[in-house]
């Protein structure tokens, strides 16, 4: 008998075992989380195993057609894990143990075969695996893509009805949370960042775990939104999968938006802190961190700038004393201390009141009540 034959035999012999192979192979793979938890049937499993081990014995077997065959099934399989969400390094290490399994079927002593022609077939085994797995992980990436390509498109179409100028009925906003698989009831973290930041956090959405929470994103002028339903805290303060997703660039993190219909006014807020941020910026800034200078440069805008009605008052005093009770009301301001005010400024705490108090004859504003401080913070405080 020539070695093909016998090879040819072996292998045939393995054939007659396919459903111990696939009950073997279940055994190791469903330990694994991503199966497990997956919602993948056992009668799926099952039946795409049985496939791929025949297929696979086929191929060894030599017949070019079959070799097309595994080809096929491949592909098929591929595409279909990718639909399903199970995660590629999962798909491929299941694959991987196909040659255990196959191996320990061949190399099984019932068998009786001849040692040196299983060392010399040993890679022809361990090839076919590895062009199986290939193939399935090359087909599952190109399905991957066109599902992301058309969630993508369908995720852009949304959100621009969600931000279009003409407010969403409470019906739309209802169709546009399930077509966007979110709940219309949800606290969610709305953020901007600088539209050239976006690619880098569009690749690490992609690379998060399958399961966690979506993460929406959306080009608006200069800017690229974030929109992520919240699932722990309803206030500012990021994650910590939320900060990892703009470690090293500009975020302006808006109060947060209760239910989908918040979501625009968010939108307008983190844009608005964004826009007031200095260029080279680096870091998370909210609302409470930007307030004072969003306040101040938006009455400017309108010609009330308070910096006018302070500065105008003090012109009638000397610009070195000017400049004192500049450097003392800023320093309270800071503060809000005179005992603190008149250690940072190195004076007497009765030089502080003296000046504050020369502050408010000049302008008419009492730093220590709030209403007048605050008004001087947006005029010389930002």
């Amino acid at each position: 008998m020539t070695e093909d034959e016998r090879w040819r035999g072996l292998i045939a012999a393995v054939g007659t075992q396919l459903p111990e192979l696939v009950e073997k192979f279940l055994t190791r793979i469903l330990p694994d989380p991503a199966y497990a938890d997956s919602g993948l049937t056992l009668e799926d499993l099952r039946r795409s195993s049985f496939r791929s081990f025949a297929a696979m014995l086929a191929a060894l077997g030599g017949k070019a057609s079959e070799i097309d065959a595994l080809a096929d099934i491949a592909s098929e399989l591929g595409a279909r894990r990718a639909r399903q969400g199970v995660p590629l390094d999962s798909l491929v290490r299941a694959i991987r143990l196909d040659f255990s399994v196959l191996w320990d079927a061949l190399a099984a002593p019932a068998l009786g075969a001849d040692p040196a022609l299983l060392v010399e077939k040993a890679e022809v085994v361990w090839a076919t695996v590895d062009r199986f797995a290939a193939s399935v992980q090359e087909r599952y990436l190109r399905e991957l893509q066109e599902i992301e390509g058309a969630d993508a498109d369908l995720q852009q179409q949304y959100l621009t009805q969600l931000l279009a100028p003409a407010e969403p009925s409470p019906t739309d906003l209802s169709r546009i949370a399930g077509a966007l698989r979110i709940s219309p009831h949800a606290v969610f973290l709305v953020a901007a960042i600088d539209r050239n930041d976006g690619l880098l956090v569009r690749r690490r959405i992609r690379a998060r775990p399958p399961r966690d929470v979506p993460v929406l994103t959306y080009d608006q002028g200069h800017h690229t939104l974030v929109i992520r339903p919240r699932t722990a805290s309803s206030d500012e303060k990021l994650s910590f999968q939320e900060a990892a997703l703009f470690d090293g660039v500009a975020v302006a993190v808006a109060p947060h938006a209760a239910g989908i219909a918040g979501v625009r006014t968010a939108v307008s807020a983190a844009r608005e802190i964004m826009k007031d941020l200095p260029m080279g910026s680096r870091g998370v800034f909210t609302l409470r961190d930007r307030w004072l200078s969003i306040t101040a440069h938006r009455l400017s805008q309108v010609g009330c700038n308070p910096e006018s009605l302070i500065l105008s008052a003090l012109g009638r005093c000397s610009e070195a004393e000017r400049e004192r009770l500049l450097e003392a009301a800023r320093t309270f301001l800071e503060l809000g201390s005179l005992v603190a005010t008149a250690d940072r400024l190195a004076c007497h705490r009765n030089t502080v009141v003296n000046r504050l108090a020369a502050f408010e004859g000049y302008t008419g504003l009492d730093l220590q009540k709030p209403r007048d401080s605050a008004l001087a913070l947006l005029a010389i405080g930002g």
